[in-house]
């Protein structure tokens, strides 16, 4: 069984959606805080509203906690004590790791209902943005190949090429302590212009 791997781009996608549910929480008028006393009663009638979420709950004296699964790696959790504190987790290996948090001033649920009836809509978003990531790593992968080849071809000299996270390459010829900074477009001509 191969461990699951922290996502830079899946924890980026569920931030810049958390931000969001947490402004809606923050301007939503005649909102109410959620208080421990009625935690319990909300969050029942929570997940009698949404039978086919996955959704646990504790209580304990001085806290609770609410989380609901998003996916095979991502759930949100409430912890509700003198305020309410939200989070995102993100699965990684066997634990969860916390990849943003928030206070909220009032009773989140709402948006976490609106949040999740928009689920299968950011779901397809996600899957997009993760094909295309995986696409532009490929070509960049077949980028780098192609200037490897060409730099061998024409570069009489030993050298180096590096992919930077930007999409553009380091080539770096130590013999000569050059480091050039090139792209998929503009290698030929400035690997011509090595002498």
């Amino acid at each position: 069984m191969a461990l699951q791997k922290y996502s830079d781009t899946e924890a980026d996608f569920w931030k810049e959606h958390f931000v969001h549910l947490q402004h809606k929480n923050m301007v939503r008028t005649n909102a109410r805080p959620l208080r421990m006393a009625d935690c319990k009663k909300e969050f029942e009638a929570f997940t009698a509203s949404h039978p086919d979420a996955k959704v646990s709950c504790e209580y304990f004296p001085s806290y609770c906690t609410f989380e609901v699964t998003l996916t095979t790696t991502i759930k949100l959790r409430l912890f509700i004590q003198n305020n309410i504190k939200a989070s995102i987790m993100q699965k990684c290996g066997p634990e969860y790791i916390k990849i943003c948090d928030a206070k909220f001033p009032y009773n989140p649920l709402p948006e976490i209902d609106e949040f999740l009836s928009k689920l299968p809509d950011y779901l397809k978003d996600l899957g997009k943005s993760l094909e295309n990531k995986s696409r532009s790593l490929r070509r960049q992968k077949l980028a780098m190949e192609f200037i490897k080849a060409y730099g061998t071809a024409h570069l009489k000299q030993v050298f180096t090429i590096n992919s930077n996270e930007d999409g553009t390459f380091l080539l770096t010829l130590p013999a000569k302590s050059i480091n050039i900074q090139i792209t998929e477009d503009d290698f030929m001509n400035k690997i011509n212009e090595i002498k």
